[in-house]
């Protein structure tokens, strides 16, 4: 027979493991309807942006076809500045420089920020829960909140405010270990739209006067091509190596190579070149916002890891950086 207080205890672990692993569903249900609001709804929204006790704020207009996406993003501000972009370029116009940048390829982050569907492995490293009901409407819409906590120093954590009739993530604030908030985003309008007029997409200048520069996005290459082998000894739980490539630094005379980590969810940036004395490298660490860097030399040799994440996460990071078969 089995003794009651056992059969007590055996019922309330049984129970913990189901309100879990329900959780754990609702989750990444959501995170599954986030993905497909960010890939398929076309609007007209305002946002708000903050950091380090600055505000910004952009007009975003996306439309999404068949053919499909496209983007205009406007700083509301006084600089008046436009980022344009489709599936082959961004052009970003710079009225107050009087120059435009094209850039070809996808951009380097998008709007609004994208969370992986899968949380699985994330689970070893965070805690996820859905508030299905709260009572908070953002741009006046109703919202679920998906809030996301690390369970070390290595991580931010997360509140995602989700839209809870189209899944488009509205608001995101990241916080840190004190769970203060170091970057925000709230969109305080927006407006779903079956069809994007044309003239929306426009930019509100051509810029045809302006001087016009293209951006040297032939340069990088697969690591293996150059020759490189670098490998990371302590780096943080979970970070693994998710990209490796070569190519050129803008403020730099060497060539670099480009190593991205990531969890999951958190991704550092990891820039390894040649040591020069005329170079005005990082030494130790910098933060603007939410993002942390951290450089050291090493053995002739200069690494600089950057990344959404605390500084913890980036210096460990690039001091952990190896020469493969190397002490260094």
């Amino acid at each position: 027979m089995i003794n009651r207080s056992a059969l007590v205890v055996y019922l309330l672990i049984f129970a913990s493991g189901v309100d879990a692993d329900h959780a754990s569903e609702q989750v990444q249900a959501w995170l599954e309807r986030m993905h497909v609001g960010n890939n398929t709804l076309s609007f007209d929204g305002t946002f708000v942006y903050s950091r380090d006790n600055s505000i910004s704020a952009m007009r975003i207009v996306r439309s999404v076809t068949d053919s499909g996406v496209r983007e205009r993003l406007v700083s509301l501000g006084g600089n008046g500045r436009e980022v344009i972009r489709d599936k082959d370029s961004v052009v970003c116009i710079l009225p107050d420089r009087e120059t435009v940048v094209v850039e070809k390829g996808r951009p380097k982050s998008e709007f609004p920020p994208k969370f992986p569907m899968k949380i699985g492995k994330l689970e070893a490293y965070y805690e996820f829960y859905v508030d299905e009901d709260v009572k908070e409407r953002v741009a006046g819409q109703p919202t679920a909140l998906i809030t996301i906590t690390p369970k070390d120093s290595f991580r931010y954590g997360y509140r995602l405010w989700v839209d809870r009739k189209t899944g488009l993530l509205l608001k995101s604030r990241l916080l840190d270990g004190g769970q203060s908030p170091v970057e925000q985003f709230m969109f305080t309008q927006i407006e779903y739209l079956d069809k994007v007029p044309e003239e929306l997409l426009q930019p509100a200048v051509d810029g045809k006067e302006f001087a016009w520069y293209e951006a040297d996005g032939g340069a990088a290459s697969l690591a293996k091509a150059a020759g490189k082998a670098w490998e990371f000894s302590g780096m943080p739980p979970g970070f693994d190596l998710d990209v490796q490539r070569a190519h050129n630094l803008a403020r730099s005379k060497n060539p670099a190579d480009h190593l991205v980590l990531s969890d999951g969810l958190a991704s550092v940036s990891v820039f390894i070149e040649n040591h020069d004395e005329d170079d005005t490298n990082l030494i130790g660490g910098s933060r603007m916002g939410a993002i942390n860097a951290y450089g050291r030399e090493m053995n002739g040799y200069h690494v600089t890891a950057v990344g959404e994440v605390p500084q913890a996460a980036v210096k460990l990071i690039s001091e952990s950086v190896r020469y493969k078969n190397s002490t260094q």
